[in-house]
């Protein structure tokens, strides 16, 4: 809904009529309101939007976040669901910022009592992330791209919009391994595979992040030196993403200042070094999965 009609004195009347020539009852039906939209005449815009909801029909506020008044909208105009902007979405599951914004967001739209849509899904690593955080419906090109209405009811007829994703999630131990190192990174799966875990193995960071949207991941083991970023500063956002996982270093590289300053702040639970002692890596893999269930189970 654009703001000229927003501000047209007969809108209400006009859409009541579409929907009764329709023969479409109004709770079916959900209103796209532009946060720019309400920036103007506010008491006649507020006056529409409380009559279009009275009727049983839903608004949601487009473009979330964008806007001179996201907040204050949301205390001054009836809205049912919130749209995160697709800006917030983008880079969020690897953008440290992005993130807590889309975090923030999808919290409070709930403690409000709305939904929260996101806008501009694109890949499975988005989709994971804001799954994670409980994000209530998406919307991008990863289900589909814009479709006639006949299009997209076969689609879902045929359950075709439905990605990887959204199947059951399995309860394994699962150990993400990050090494630019292709024989160091082969090395540690042979390694760790005798132990039963499901293993993930990412060779750059970017990957490592995908995979940590898509999966439910315990334990993180990560190469320091890396050409696209040190291992410490990819736990350190690890860290603000998923406070929930337990964070190892393993490398050849000592730059005790950094190790140090990055385990007082939490980023990481240990730092180990190579060459490694199979025995003793394995046990150290161990024992942070011990350290993840206790402190899972401290929470429940």
């Amino acid at each position: 809904v654009s703001t000229l009609q927003l501000l047209r004195p007969g809108f209400f009347n006009e859409v009541m009529a579409m929907l009764q020539t329709a023969g479409v009852p109004a709770q079916f039906v959900t209103l796209e309101i532009n946060e720019s939209a309400l920036t103007n005449n506010v008491n006649f815009v507020h006056e529409t939007m409380a009559n279009l909801r009275n009727e049983g029909i839903s608004l949601s506020l487009d473009n979330f976040g964008t806007g001179d008044s996201s907040l204050s909208a949301l205390v001054r105009y009836p809205v049912d669901r919130l749209k995160i902007d697709r800006s917030f979405i983008k880079s969020a599951p690897a953008g440290s910022r992005e993130a807590a914004i889309a975090r923030a967001i999808i919290a409070m739209g709930h403690q409000l009592g709305m939904t929260v849509i996101a806008n501009g899904v694109e890949s499975q690593a988005q989709l994971g992330f804001l799954r994670r955080n409980d994000c209530d419906i998406f919307q991008g090109y990863l289900f589909g791209e814009p479709m006639s209405a006949e299009s997209a009811g076969m689609a879902l007829r045929r359950r075709y919009l439905r990605p990887e994703s959204f199947a059951e999630s399995r309860p394994d131990r699962t150990l993400l391994l990050l090494d630019d190192e292709e024989n160091v990174l082969r090395s540690l799966v042979r390694l760790f595979r005798r132990d039963g875990y499901r293993i993930l193995a990412a060779g750059n960071v970017r990957d490592a992040f995908d995979l940590l949207a898509t999966n439910d991941v315990q334990v993180i083991l990560s190469d320091q030196r890396m050409s696209d970023m040190s291992g410490t500063e990819f736990l350190g956002r690890v860290k603000m993403l998923y406070p929930d996982t337990v964070r190892l270093v393993l490398s050849g590289y000592t730059d005790l200042a950094t190790v140090t300053e990055a385990i007082n702040r939490g980023a990481i639970y240990r730092f180990l070094t190579k060459p490694w002692n199979d025995d003793e890596l394995r046990e150290h893999i161990r024992q942070a999965f011990r350290t993840h269930d206790e402190l899972r189970n401290g929470r429940e």
